[in-house]
């Protein structure tokens, strides 16, 4: 049975997610460049040595410029892998190039299974967190799924960073105690730092 924080979580995540989906796709491209640029001049991405970002929905930040710099710049770059659906259990994998992606669980890009090299969560010093909406305190309202924050809180030497559209943050999110908190938040027209 759903409890009401459970209800109350849904409830706003389906007004966020309805307001990230409203954006015409002209809004999210010109949106997500100017992310980028920021996201790529923060000095605690310049000093990353092992970034784990994410491959993007089409109606979230689009992370692949971000990714193509990354890879770049000689960075090493890692993405999400699920490697147990039913536990809620998700690694990071080391990719080479955007080659080694196929259409995975959630339908989302991910890593071929023959590429999997795993990187421990304490090794990465910087994460790109994805959300669907955030409060002016740096609490996230996920996709439902846990997924990042049972990672998040064995990443213990990551800078954690959420880069999301305006629209996407709010007041206040509804959270529970086990929520993790990013370090910053960045949209095409804010960044706010909490540590």
């Amino acid at each position: 049975m759903l409890t009401q924080l459970t209800n109350n979580k849904k409830v706003q995540r389906k007004e966020l997610l309805a307001k990230r989906r409203a954006l015409t796709l002209i809004q999210k491209n010109e949106y997500s460049a100017v992310i980028t640029k920021k996201l790529v001049e923060l000095e605690e991405y310049k000093n990353s040595q092992i970034c784990f970002l994410y491959a993007s929905m089409p109606d979230e930040f689009q992370t692949k410029e971000l990714i193509v710099n990354a890879l770049k710049a000689g960075k090493q770059i890692c993405l999400p892998y699920i490697t147990d659906k039913n536990m809620k259990i998700m690694q990071a994998t080391l990719i080479k190039s955007l080659d080694e992606l196929v259409v995975g669980a959630y339908n989302i890009l991910t890593v071929k299974e023959k590429n999997l090299r795993i990187v421990k969560p304490q090794d990465i010093d910087f994460i790109l967190v994805p959300a669907v909406g955030l409060d002016k305190k740096g609490y996230r309202l996920g996709m439902g799924g846990g997924y990042y924050d049972r990672y998040l809180v064995k990443a213990i030497n990551a800078k954690k960073i959420a880069a999301v559209y305006d629209c996407q943050v709010v007041d206040e999110v509804i959270k529970d105690d086990y929520d993790i908190k990013v370090d910053m938040i960045l949209t095409e027209n804010t960044t706010i730092k909490y540590r």
